[in-house]
């Protein structure tokens, strides 16, 4: 595989102009059921509620279901969904970027962690840049 490395370091050779950037928006949605199964739409989202505090951290330790997250599932519900999209409307989604919420926070904090560095595979596709994290095995 072709591993290249990006230095961000020294910061200051990137001062200058800058791309454009327009605010994230939802094109559509998805969910995982209870048994971790891809469901297109929202149909096993769920609100949020804030718990009454004081909070008993023990309380829910009987009925924990951890999720088997052995499987690298890469980008494929995500892509899975934007496939679902284009074939419900017959237009061609414009998405500059598809990734998960997490892959964009280690890029955009990336200039200010020194310490920690992380992989990463990217591919563009049709003007659509892919990235996911890259967990190396071992």
């Amino acid at each position: 595989m072709n591993r290249r490395v990006f230095d961000i370091q020294p910061i200051g050779r990137f001062y200058g102009s800058s791309a454009a950037i327009r605010r994230p928006k939802e094109i559509a949605c998805f969910s995982y059921d209870d048994q971790h199964n891809f469901r297109l739409g929202d149909s096993s989202l769920r609100y949020y509620y804030p718990p009454q505090l004081p909070a008993d951290l023990n309380r829910g330790f009987d009925t924990f279901q951890k999720l088997n997250d052995a499987a690298d599932e890469h980008l494929d519900a995500l892509l899975d969904t934007v496939v679902a999209l284009e074939r419900d409307t017959e237009k061609r989604c414009e998405a500059d970027i598809i990734t998960w919420r997490g892959m964009m926070t280690k890029i955009l904090t990336a200039p200010f962690d020194t310490m920690n560095g992380f992989e990463m595979n990217a591919t563009c596709f049709q003007g659509t840049m892919c990235v996911r994290s890259d967990h190396p095995r071992g």
